[in-house]
Formats: structure tokens, C-alpha cells, sequence
């Protein structure tokens, strides 16, 4: 700041450069802000989101909530304010986002940086991390600047919260990391000048940094960056300077018209009640008499209570009881019922053992059949085995499946013809075997060989001797026959069938049997007859053409025949094992039934003796419903009485009648007694729902207006109304007191008023004090006027008028009045919205002061005028206004090179703009401004310095969407006397280190 004492120039709080990495549209971002510069670019390229980033650094917050009241991002095109989440969205996008600004102040230089929240819990939230060191040292951590062929840089591989943390920490034991608002608060707005700890990261010291301090700044803050803010924006930073500038925190002026409003209205409302209650001294007086006569006969409402509970305990006990004869009869019925299903069950058993005893029977007929046909069937086939007979049986199946086959197929019966002619054949062959046979049976091995020595060779196999080599045996031939059976030792120990051993083997010994050559010639005859006929009967030559459906019906025929033979041959099989099965199972199943009709006959009388206990149990059931209903019809008619006194129901009694007292000779007597004491209660309450009505007492939540309440109703009601008679001359004096009282702070608020009302325009004269000797452009003086609302005027001059020292409330018509001034000041705004309906009805200062306007004279001029200036002498003015209010917020004698940010700067008059950046140097402020390419070449000279944002993109960036860079220093034109100062900050320091 301007006209500081030499010593005070080692205090210095410079703002030197502002970093963004993948923040605001941009990859990477490096601008100094240490000397003027302007921005240039296209639209819409993110140029205003740098200028207003700073704003996040020198405010102490956390998070985006409520983010209009705390940074008011402000959507120029649309004319509307950045919700929370576009803010948060734009300048930490991901996880690799963070803000940088770098600071010197007396400690040394320092690093600021701002990182998106790592906190599940922290919506919308950013931390920051201190590190004591300049930028140039900390760059490696965010951009390449080697590692890229065309000198742009790229992204830093592995760049996150953690590996930043870990550096800080590794750079320095100083580095801090926060996000907690009152350490900020205290890091960034520091004082204690004498100590380099609580200095290090200061970058707005304060002169205090309580609340009031702190959104003074806030609101200054934001004007900074709108200096070309309206009038509003200007008064109510003047509003928050002049509530800060007060010395006490109680002179702040926070008049709440709506408690004051209410307390009056409660004290009148208290004693308008009081007055009301003293009208009703003469009700009261009877309701008291009546009342104690009322508590005389309440005892009939406890006998009649006794006797309630007396019977519901006789009913309970009687309804026990018969519960439990309930009980024992449903015991009873379900025992009844279980042994009829046992019975039923039984019954079903005895029918079932004697079904599965026919059944058995059945079975046993059917299987003595299957064995007497089947013995009929193996006859038909003598001197041949069931399985041979079986073979045979399925040999005759096939062939008259065959025949049947060609019969109806041509293509079969050519096939059929062929296999016959084979069979016809062979059979013809078999024949002329078995004549040979026939001639030489005589020479059968048989009918030479003694039965030593035939019986082992008959035990193996039965026709070794029925060959015949057709001439009597060699003796050599004889005697090696008769050498080879000796090899077989017959068992000594064998009776009626002998056993021959041949080695580790036995054979059972057979009987000898005749082998029927001329019955075996004629059979396998017929068999060749019977093939030549099935031949016959395909050829159709003299055939009728009826035969062969006629033939194919009795192949048919046969071959069911034949079927079923082999099916009575496979039952055969089994038949005498089943039968001895089945007797077995006859056997059993006449045991089973005989021990069910036993068991039977025993549940049929425990069924007779379960009958006679049921009869009992519903005898005694009976009785104890007759019992029962007597006591109903009672509890009726105690129903109906306490019906129709309904108070009846809240009687209680300590304890229940005997059940000897339960009979109607004595409810009658209760009854009559009632009857009495309901008329007396009928007046005590007719007087309680008066003085309810009149509002001596309240309804107790309705209860004391039923038509019924309790007697513990009753009691609160008249104990309340004592109270209330009682208390009532103290009630008086202590209302008339708190009258006194509320008088006394009508008194210090009109007091209140004429003094802030004081201090505004001591603050405005000291405002144009200070501006005396300032000059801007053409202008020779500037004046500053604050215009309060004129009904806070009114207000301040009718609140001297009243005599606030009484004890009696003030009159009716000063509220009124004020009523008045809430409806005129608070609901009449512009934009038809009530603040009251906001925040209540508060006379604050930001509500009291209305606006800001300027008075000016030109030096050719004699007197002030209220003529509007051009944007960039407006801007001036804001900015000399802004100044000043700074410095009483800041701690005094330090200075501030603080960038001051005015967008769109190509709106200014290019003719004024050296008047503005000389004005701006002098009171401790960098220009940092933005404008498009339409620029003129004239405004950007007078700069001298500009960056052009928006030519450099990376191809590796840290996100696809933003690949936006710039850094490496400002262009321009300068003089060589000015060539120094177009060092870059890193380079001058090394300039300076080489001097040295």
C-alpha cells in the first residue's frame, strides 16, 4: 500500500505466480502475476477461470457448498452464478488436478496447493498442502519439461496425492497439510509479525480475524475481482467495513424488529389473561365449595371400582375354570377321536390281511396251473431238457416268423424259399446220417463195452456210447477204451447214483438210456415234409386267392401258440418256488390278521370306557356355563351403568370385593349411591369447562372438556386453579416489572439506532477525508456518499420521540408504526422477494445501507457533480475506494503487490489505460487481465506484457480432454533500460546471485 514509512517496506506480501495443472479446461498452466500482464486468447478458452482461481486460495474454505455466497463464480454470458458442482467439476476434474500459487512475504517464499478431497465424506471438497520453497523447485512434481521432443512438456507419470505428500513431507518439516477453516484462517491472515512460525504462510495479514474481519475481506475480496461492480456490490462492502470498524462487537447493529414485535406482544397477551382471570374471582369462590362437597361422596366411585374388579376377578376365575374343563373335555374328544381312528385303522388292517390272503391264493391256483401245463408241454418233447425244449420252441418261433414274413413280401419270400431249400437239404443229409445209423446200431460202443467200463464214459457224456464204428471193436481198440475209463475212480462211499472222480473233477454217474433211431428218423421226416410244404405254400402256382390269408392267419395263429408255450415254459421255471413262497406268505398273512382282530377287540373297549368319561366331562361343563351367564347378565348391567357415567371408567379401587359380595342385592346399593354423587359432579365439571372456555386454564389436551374425564382430570383442574387464584396478585407485580423491563430496551434500541445512524456518517466523512487529496484522470476531487434507506431515517427520528420510562406498556399506535416500517423496509424490494421471508425480520447495516455514488468535479469545474464515468475511471474510483477499506482491515504498515484482476480489459478506453496501470502500480496492484485476439495492437503495448493462451497442446497429457499448455515466461516490447525487468523470476534470482 501507498505512503508506508521506509521501515515498514521489509513487511511485503507478494502474490508472484499461479499454477493449474489439469484444472479449468487446461493441462498446464504457469502465469507470473508479479507485474502486469494480460491474457490473450480465444473465447471461451478458459482465460476468466485462471483469472478467477485465485480466489480459492485467498479465502479460508474447503469445500464448493454454498458456493455463490462464498466465491460467486459468476456465468457472464448467461448472467447467472456457477452452481456448486459446475465450480468443483472445473477446477478439480480428476485426480490429478491441483492449484498452485506461489508467495513471498517477509519469512521467504512459499507454495500454496490446492488438491481435490480424498474424503468419501467431504462432498464437493479440496484440501491444501504449505510448502516452503519456490515453484521452480516443486515444477518437476507437476510438468516434464524434458521429456518432450518439441519443448512443450508432458504429464509427470505416477503424479498423485500420495506422491506429492511424500515430497512435501521429504522437502521440508514445515510443509503442512490442512482443510480444517479456522487453521486456515489463522495461517493465512497472521499478525504476529515477530514470529516467523505463525508468518510462514501468511499471505493477507489482518489486523484481527474474527468473524467480522474475516467477511469484511471476503466481500473485498470479490470486489477485486469485479471492479466494475455496481453500486449494491460497493455498499455492501461498505456495510461489512463499517460493522468491522466498530471497536466492540456489541455496537454491531443487529436489531431483531420481529423478537422485539413478539416480546410485546406477549407481555400484552400476559396481561390482557391476568385481567380475564380477574373477573372470574366470584366462579371460583363457588366452584371451591362445590368441589370439596364433590371429594365427600368420591368413595362410592372406589366401592363401585371394588366391585368392578371384583367381579372381572370372579369372571376370570370362572372363566379359568372353564377353560379348563374346556380343556379337559377337547382332551377327552381327542383321545375319543384317536381311538376311533385306531379302530377304523384296524378294521382297514383285518380287510387287508384277508384281501392279501386271497390274493395268495389266487397266486397259488395260478402257479399249481403254470406247473401242470408246463409238465404237459415237456411231454410233448420226450427225452429232451426244459432248456432244449425252450431252444426248440424259439427255433419254431423264427421260422414261423419267417414264413409269416414271406408270405406277405415278396422280397422276403425269395429269401424264405432259398433258406428252405437249404434246411430241405441238410435235413436230407441228417436223414441219410441217421439210415447209416440205424444199420450199424448194433455195433453201438453201448452194446460192446461192459458197464464198468461204459458207465465213467456215460457219467461225461452220454453218446460216446451211442457212436458206432458199424464193426465190432479191434481188441487193441477195446483195450484202450477200456484202459481210459480205468482213469476214473468211482467214490466208494456213493449208494443209489455212483460218482466218478477224473482227477480233481466229479461227475454223477447216469442211468442208461436207449437211443430211438427210428423216432428220431421219423421225427426229423416230418420236420422235412413240414419244410416242403412251406415251400408248397409259396410258390402260387394252382393256389387259390383265398389261401394264402387263409395260410397266413393259421402261421399266425401258431405262432401265438408257440409264444405263449415259451412264455408257460419260462413261469415253469419258477413255478415250485413260488409256490412254497406263496404258502409261506398265506401262512404269515393268517397270523398278521389273527393279531389284528385281537388288537382290534381291545381298542374297542377302551373306545366304550373313553365314552363314559366324555358324558361326564360335558355334565360338569354345563353346570359352569350356567354359572357363568348369571355373572354376564351382572357385568351387563355394570356395563350399562358405567355407560351412562362415563367417569365411571378412571374409578379404581385398592382392592377387589370377595366373590361372596358379587350378587345383585349389592350392586343395587352402589347404583343408588352414584346416582347422588353424579349431580354434584355434574356441576364441578359444568365450572371446570367454564373456566376453560374463558381461558383461565388451558383443555389439558381436551381431556378437561370431555364430557367424561377422570377424577385424576378433575383433581389437576381444580389443583391448577388454585394455583392460578393463588399466585395471582404475585403474577401481577412480576408482569409490571417485565413491562418496566421491555420499556427499559426499547430504550437502548432507539438508543442503538441514533448511534449507528452516527457512526455511518462518521465513516463516511472519514472516507472523504482520506480521499481529499487523490486525483484520477481529469478529475481534481472525488467524493463518496452512503445512502442509507430513508425508512431506517424515519425510524431513527420517530424512536426519539417516544418516553420509553413507564411501567405501563407504551401505546398501541408506536408498534403500529413500526409494523409499518417492517411491511415499507423489508417486504418493498425490487425483486418482489421478502428478505423477512429469508432471514426474519433483522435491521442489519448490509439491509440499512442501500448503495454507493460517486460525486466528482473536473479541474475546469467549480462544484461536484453526480455525472457517470467512463468503465476505467469507475474502475479507479472502486479501486482508491477498495484501498482505503483495505487498510482497515489489514494489519497496519505492511505492503500488499496483489494482482488485480479485470476481465475483458478491451472494453476499457484505450486512452485511459496508462493512467490505470500507473494508478495500480502506486497502490500496490498488478494488473491481471484477459481479453480475445480482437485486441487492439495499441491496448496490448500499453500492457507491455502478454501471454498467449491457447497455441501449445501436449500429446501427453494427463487427460485427453484437456490438453492445453502454456508456460516459460511473457512476450512484449521494452526498452533496455526496462530489459531487466523482463526476466523471468527464477532468472533474475540467478542474475542477482551472480552480481554477487
Amino acid at each position: 500500500m501507498p505512503d508506508q514509512p521506509a521501515h515498514s517496506q521489509k513487511f511485503n506480501f507478494e502474490i508472484r505466480r499461479l499454477v493449474l495443472v489439469d484444472s479449468a479446461g487446461f493441462c498446464y498452466v504457469e502465469i507470473p502475476v508479479d507485474q502486469h500482464a494480460l491474457l490473450l486468447g480465444s473465447g471461451n478458452l478458459g482465460k476468466s477461470s485462471l483469472l478467477n482461481s485465485l480466489r480459492l486460495f485467498l479465502l479460508p474454505e474447503n469445500n464448493f457448498r454454498n458456493s455463490r455466497l462464498k466465491f460467486a463464480f459468476r456465468n457472464a454470458s448467461a448472467g447467472s452464478y456457477y452452481s456448486k458442482e459446475e465450480s468443483f467439476q472445473h477446477y478439480f476434474p480428476g485426480m490429478h488436478s491441483f492449484l498452485i500459487m506461489e508467495v513471498r512475504n517477509p519469512v521467504g517464499t512459499h507454495c500454496q496447493i490446492l488438491h481435490r478431497s480424498q474424503s468419501q465424506t467431504r462432498e464437493l471438497g479440496y484440501g491444501r498442502i504449505f510448502i516452503p520453497a519456490p515453484y521452480s523447485e516443486l515444477r518437476p512434481l507437476f510438468w516434464d519439461t524434458a521429456g518432450d521432443e518439441e519443448g512443450i512438456g508432458r504429464a509427470v507419470p505416477g503424479l498423485s496425492l500420495r506422491t506429492l505428500t511424500e515430497a512435501a513431507k521429504k522437502y521440508s518439516r514445515d510443509s503442512i497439510f490442512t482443510s480444517d477453516t479456522a487453521r486456515l484462517r489463522s495461517m493465512l491472515y497472521a499478525s504476529e509479525m515477530m514470529s516467523q512460525e505463525a508468518m510462514r504462510y501468511c499471505v493477507l495479514p489482518l489486523s484481527d480475524t474474527d468473524d467480522r474481519r474475516v467477511e469484511s475481506l471476503r466481500t473485498l475480496i470479490l470486489l477485486l475481482f469485479e471492479m466494475s461492480a455496481n453500486d449494491k456490490a460497493m455498499a455492501a462492502a461498505v456495510a461489512s467495513i463499517v460493522e468491522a470498524d466498530k471497536k466492540f462487537t456489541a455496537d454491531a447493529l443487529d436489531f431483531d424488529i420481529d423478537q422485539f414485535l413478539q416480546r410485546h406482544e406477549d407481555l400484552k397477551a400476559q396481561n390482557e389473561g391476568l385481567t380475564d382471570v380477574e373477573k372470574e374471582q366470584g366462579r371460583y369462590e363457588r366452584f371451591h365449595a362445590a368441589y370439596h362437597r364433590y371429594r365427600e361422596l368420591a368413595q362410592t366411585q372406589h366401592e363401585f371400582a371394588a366391585f368392578r374388579d371384583g367381579l372381572s376377578a370372579v369372571l376370570a376365575s370362572t372363566k379359568t375354570q372353564r377353560a379348563s374343563l374346556a380343556e379337559t373335555l377337547g382332551v377327552r374328544e381327542s383321545e375319543m377321536k384317536t381311538l376311533r381312528q385306531k379302530v377304523a385303522e384296524l378294521e382297514r388292517s383285518v380287510q387287508e390281511s384277508a384281501g392279501a390272503i386271497r390274493e395268495n391264493e389266487r397266486m397259488q391256483k395260478q402257479a399249481e396251473s403254470d406247473l401242470r401245463d408246463g409238465e404237459v408241454l415237456l411231454s410233448r418233447y420226450p427225452g429232451m431238457r426244459a432248456d432244449q425244449v425252450e431252444d426248440t420252441l424259439k427255433e419254431e418261433r423264427s421260422e414261423l416268423e419267417q414264413q409269416l414274413n414271406a408270405l406277405q413280401n415278396e422280397a422276403q419270400a425269395e429269401e424264405q424259399r432259398l433258406r428252405l431249400s437249404q434246411k430241405i437239404r441238410a435235413q436230407q443229409t441228417q436223414l441219410d446220417a441217421l439210415d447209416l445209423r440205424i444199420a450199424g446200431a448194433e455195433f453201438q460202443l453201448g452194446r460192446q463195452l461192459d458197464e464198468s467200463v461204459a458207465a465213467p464214459l456215460r457219467a461225461v457224456e452220454p453218446r460216446l456210447l451211442q457212436a458206432s464204428p458199424g464193426r465190432l471193436l479191434e481188441p487193441e481198440q477195446l483195450a484202450q477204451i477200456e484202459g481210459f475209463s480205468k482213469l476214473f475212480c468211482a467214490q466208494a462211499s456213493s449208494e443209489s447214483k455212483k460218482v466218478f472222480d477224473w482227477f480233481d473233477i466229479s461227475f454223477n454217474g447216469r442211468e442208461p438210456e436207449t437211443e430211438n433211431l427210428q423216432a428220431q428218423r421219423k421225427t426229423l421226416y416230418l420236420e422235412q415234409s413240414n419244410l416242403k410244404d412251406q415251400l408248397e405254400d409259396l410258390s402260387d402256382t394252382g393256389q387259390s386267392p383265398n389261401d394264402r390269408p387263409r395260410k397266413i392267419e393259421k402261421l399266425k395263429k401258431a405262432l401265438t401258440s408257440t409264444q405263449k408255450d415259451l412264455v408257460l415254459l419260462q413261469r415253469l421255471a419258477g413255478a415250485e418256488v413260488r409256490l412254497a413262497d406263496i404258502a409261506a406268505a398265506i401262512e404269515k398273512n393268517r397270523a398278521l390278521q389273527s393279531a389284528q382282530e385281537d388288537a382290534l377287540k381291545t381298542q374297542l373297549n377302551d373306545l366304550q370306557s373313553c365314552q363314559s368319561r366324555l358324558a361326564a366331562d360335558r355334565a360338569a361343563l354345563d353346570q359352569v356355563d350356567t354359572r357363568q351367564s348369571g355373572l354376564f347378565s351382572l357385568e351387563q348391567d355394570l356395563s350399562n351403568l358405567q355407560s351412562r357415567i362415563r367417569h365411571l371408567e378412571q374409578a379404581s379401587a385398592e382392592a377387589p370385593l370377595p366373590a361372596e359380595s358379587i350378587n345383585t342385592e349389592h350392586f343395587s346399593q352402589i347404583r343408588l349411591q352414584l346416582e347422588d354423587f353424579e349431580q354434584l359432579r355434574v356441576a364441578v365439571l359444568s365450572h371446570i369447562r367454564e373456566f376453560a372456555m374463558v381461558g383461565v386454564i388451558d383443555h389439558g389436551d381436551g381431556q378437561r372438556t370431555q364430557e367424561s374425564p377422570s377424577s385424576a382430570t378433575i383433581r389437576e383442574a381444580y389443583q391448577a386453579l388454585e394455583t392460578i387464584f393463588m399466585e395471582l396478585p404475585a403474577r401481577r407485580e412480576l408482569l409490571r416489572k417485565q413491562i418496566q423491563g421491555h420499556n427499559e430496551t426499547v430504550a437502548s434500541y432507539r438508543q442503538a439506532l441514533k448511534a449507528n445512524d452516527e457512526h455511518i456518517r462518521r465513516f463516511e466523512r472519514s472516507l472523504n477525508k482520506e480521499l481529499e487529496d487523490v486525483t484520477i484522470n481529469d478529475l481534481a476531487e472525488v467524493r463518496v456518499d452512503i445512502h442509507c434507506h430513508p425508512k431506517f431515517r424515519n425510524l431513527v427520528e420517530e424512536s426519539a420521540a417516544i418516553d420509553p420510562f413507564s411501567a405501563e406498556l407504551l401505546s398501541d399506535a408506536f408498534y403500529e408504526r413500526l409494523k409499518v416500517f417492517v411491511a415499507e423496509f423489508f417486504d418493498a424490494n425490487a425483486s418482489g422477494v421478502s428478505p423477512a421471508r429469508q432471514h426474519g425480520y433483522r435491521l442489519t447495516m448490509d439491509r440499512v445501507i442501500t448503495g454507493i455514488s460517486y460525486r466528482t468535479r473536473k479541474e475546469s469545474q467549480t462544484s461536484l457533480d453526480r455525472k457517470g464515468q467512463s468503465t476505467s475511471t469507475t474502475a479507479l474510483i472502486n479501486l482508491e475506494l477498495v484501498q482505503r477499506l483495505l487498510r482497515r482491515v489489514l494489519y497496519p504498515g505492511i505492503r500488499l503487490e496483489f494482482p488485480m484482476v479485470l476481465d475483458e480489459l478491451a472494453s476499457v478506453d484505450v486512452s485511459q489505460v496508462p493512467a490505470l496501470l500507473h494508478r495500480l502500480k502506486q497502490q500496490g496492484f498488478n494488473l491481471f487481465a484477459a481479453a480475445t485476439h480482437s485486441a487492439s495492437p495499441e491496448l496490448i503495448y500499453q500492457i507491455g506484457r502478454h501471454f498467449e493462451i491457447g497455441q501449445m497442446r501436449t500429446a501427453r497429457p494427463y487427460d485427453k480432454r484437456r490438453t492445453l499448455v502454456f508456460w516459460g515466461g511473457a512476450e512484449g516490447f521494452t526498452s533496455e533500460a526496462e530489459f531487466g525487468g523482463w526476466f523471468s523470476q527464477e532468472q533474475s534470482e540467478l542474475l542477482e546471485q551472480g552480481i554477487e
